[in-house]
Formats: C-alpha cells, structure tokens, sequence
C-alpha cells in the first residue's frame, strides 16, 4: 500500500503545472526538511521549484537549509487559479489546510505526507505512515520507492528532519529504521554539523535562563502521576526571548528525568496556554485529541484558549480561565 501511495503521489507531481507546498503551521525541522527535500525532487525532475507556504516567519536556526529562499509568508499565492496541486507536509490539522485551499480560486488535489497519529486523512492522497519516527522518514520511503538518488541538498534536508523528530536520535520515536535512513543519508552527503547545530547550538544565555525558570518551577502532580513545570508570557517577556528560543524543552525535560511523563504549559501570545506532553509509556495523543489538540503517541501537545497560569499562595501553579472570556 505504502508504495502504491508514493506511486500516485509521484504520478501527481509530476502531471502538475503549479504546485503548492504547505508546511505545518509550527515552522520546526521535520516539517521544513521534508518540504525542501521536494523541492529538490522537483528540481532534479525538470518542474519549477514550488513555493513552500509557512504560516510564521522561519527560525533564524533554520537559515542554512538548501532551498529555504523557497518558503514564503505570502499568502497571496494561494489567490493564482493556475494552482493545480498541494502538498502539505507534517500537518496534521485539516482545519488549517482547508483554510488555505478554499483561497484558492481552482479546485486542486491535495496530497497529505505525515505521521501524526491524530491526522484525520484529509487529502485526496493520504500518505500517512504512524510508526514513522518523523515525515522525513516518509518522505525518505517516497525517493526509496521510485530508486531515485539522493542528493546532498536532499540529504541534508531530509536528516534535519530525523533529527528534529528524535531530538538526534534520543527519543523514543527513534527507532532501527531511522537508524538505518540516517546512515544512508550520511552516506549520500548530508551536512550532519548543520543539523546538530539547528538543535542544540542555537540556544542564547537568556533562552538557558528561563529554562532555568521551569526547571526551579518542575514539580510532581499526584492527580495526573506525572512532573509538571511552566512558564509565563512575562517570564519569556523580561528574558527578551523568542518563543522559538524556547522550543524543545519538552524533549529535554523527557530525557533527563526519571519520570515516565512530562507536562510543559506555557502561556502564549494569544491569551491561552500551550500543553505539551511527552511520555514513554502514555499514548497522550489521545489526551490531546480529546482537546483539540494533536501529535504522537509519546509526544502530543494542545491549547486551552482564554487561558493564564497564576501562582497560589503555597507556590503551586495553576490553570486560570480569563474572566469574560
């Protein structure tokens, strides 16, 4: 089946005139390597490089990957009636997808490459592949299929991508065929220093301090059996940090301690907070979907809207719904 779909989806790209690439609506290395790497595909092939859609401005961190001229916050572009197909990457909410297709004056195909748990199959082709340790492990199995090479640019796009997802092949979502890619990959030129460089080397002194915030703040919660930290819009705010700065305290958090599950709530620019959840014997996917919310069966997040954290008396945290809202 999985070679079946990676047919139809080659079949597809290479009959479009004007294709559309969407990346997931948080810009992060899985969702930006697996895209780019299609755009390369699609150079090597002869077709105009696409467009790769990104809902917010790209991470500084990211600035070194090939292609990345190509993403763009325009979303004029979805206004061309000349738009015949497009691609979303590593995004599991329809809702977001929908949105951007129904600005298009055509009626294009939509193909769906991810492998979150929660996708709900939205395309007309749905290659989604759940026990994927990241889309570029999927997108890696589309060039495998069709015994198409590799190129440096693609490589290196395409081990960003594993990296991201496995936090360098740390977390539970790695597994021996990600391994296996990941050598491979190597083999055919990937900058593997890049990659390391987009995780781990691209903390300031300011984003380490308020990771020290939530780390002070790591606490056991009885009713959910699980370790708990946060952090406030004014903590991020006083610190003059990005909330990209912050980003991958989860997975930091989950490897380091003892514990099988760890909740991560930060408040956000919106007025809401942000839930991010990671367990090695939890399926929290389900927790999250339950909330509207998405991901995986160990990495899973959602966002209660209307929402701030305050801190009692006794020093424990808590969830505030916004008066009025």
């Amino acid at each position: 089946m999985e070679s079946y779909k990676h047919k139809q989806i080659h079949e597809a790209l290479m009959h479009a005139h004007n294709p559309v690439f969407i990346s997931d609506e948080r810009v992060d290395g899985d969702s930006l390597g697996s895209s780019l790497a299609m755009v390369d595909f699609m150079q090597t092939h002869g077709k105009q490089q696409p467009f790769v859609y990104v809902a917010t401005t790209v991470p500084e961190v990211y600035s070194s990957l090939p292609f990345i001229n190509r993403c763009t916050q325009n979303i004029e572009i979805f206004s061309d009636p000349t738009i015949d197909l497009v691609v979303s990457f590593d995004c599991s909410d329809s809702e977001f997808i929908k949105r951007l297709v129904a600005l298009i004056p055509g009626n294009p195909r939509i193909i769906n490459i991810d492998h979150h748990k929660t996708n709900s199959l939205y395309g007309d082709i749905n290659q989604v592949i759940v026990d994927a340790s990241a889309t570029a492990e999927v997108v890696y199995g589309f060039f495998e299929s069709h015994h198409l090479p590799i190129s440096k640019d693609a490589a290196t796009c395409l081990f960003a991508g594993l990296c991201f997802d496995t936090t360098a092949f740390t977390n539970s979502a790695t597994n021996n065929r990600a391994l296996d890619i990941a050598s491979k990959l190597i083999l055919s030129g990937a900058r593997i220093q890049d990659a390391i460089r987009m995780l781990f080397k691209n903390r300031s002194v300011a984003a380490l301090r308020v990771w020290g915030l939530a780390l002070e703040r790591l606490h056991f919660h009885p009713d959910f059996d699980s370790v708990i930290t946060c952090l406030t819009r004014k903590d991020i705010k006083e610190n003059q940090v990005s909330e990209e700065e912050i980003e991958g305290l989860s997975n930091f958090l989950s490897l380091v301690t003892d514990t099988e599950t760890i909740y991560v709530l930060r408040e956000t620019s919106e007025q809401g907070v942000k839930v991010s959840m990671r367990s090695s014997t939890r399926d929290v996917s389900a927790i999250a979907r339950e909330k509207g919310g998405g991901g995986h069966e160990r990495a899973a997040g959602y966002t209660i809207k209307n929402a701030m954290l305050l801190c009692g008396e006794n020093g424990c945290w808590r969830v505030e719904k916004i008066v009025g809202k």
